[in-house]
């Protein structure tokens, strides 16, 4: 697990085996969150715990840096939870941008605030990751784009794939399933629509396989 945080005020509450335990924010803290076990042998793997509450969005009000390379702020990797704020990403990724690329009509607006971007490498071979977001502080949307290449996509690129799961409304929890064949980055880019910004929670897991 990757922590993404600056401006931290207080500690967050992470289960365990024997019951709760407070852990202090660090930038860059890796931690290990403990899944549900699965339900049913197919369809997904089951919902990962909260990685942010309702009551924890006052502890972040800044995500960091954008470490980069281009517009990444950090990458992730299957297993991986990545506490973060769409304050102080960049600005790159707005209404027009989706709409071009056939991802998301104008009738959703994201042309204001800041975005956070991931970058995913995914094995060689056939894979589904399933990507969730959990938005308890603001109405945040979740957006990924297949793209391999080390540069961060522009709206002159040619975009083979995009995925998208949006909801109306802070507090709903989003969730992409990314499927491919040979070898695949994805750019998983988090941003508010119309100008609301606030923390969040990020978390990858996969399966082998195409089904």
């Amino acid at each position: 697990m990757v922590w993404a945080l600056s401006g931290l005020i207080s500690c967050l509450s992470l289960p365990s085996e024997e019951g709760k335990f407070d852990v202090p924010l660090k930038p860059n803290l890796k931690l290990e969150l403990r899944e549900r076990r699965p339900l049913l042998p197919s369809g997904g793997p089951p919902p990962p715990e909260a990685g942010v509450l309702p009551s924890q969005c006052d502890d972040l009000d800044d995500g960091g840096p954008v470490n980069g390379p281009s517009c990444i702020t950090d990458r992730i990797s299957c297993g991986d939870t990545i506490i973060g704020h769409t304050k102080g990403g960049v600005q790159l990724y707005d209404t027009r941008f989706w709409e071009k690329k056939f991802c998301w009509p104008a009738t959703v607006q994201h042309d204001g605030g800041d975005e956070r971007v991931y970058r995913l490498d995914m094995p060689r071979g056939e894979w589904r990751a399933f990507v969730w977001l959990d938005t308890p502080c603001a109405d945040l949307d979740m957006m990924a784009i297949k793209f391999n290449d080390d540069r961060c996509p522009t709206i002159d690129h040619s975009l083979p794939r995009c995925e998208a799961m949006l909801k109306k409304g802070a507090r709903n929890r989003e969730r992409i399933e990314l499927v491919h064949q040979g070898e695949a980055t994805w750019y998983i880019v988090v941003e508010g629509r119309d100008d609301e910004e606030g923390a969040f929670a990020l978390h990858v897991q996969c399966r082998p396989g195409l089904q």
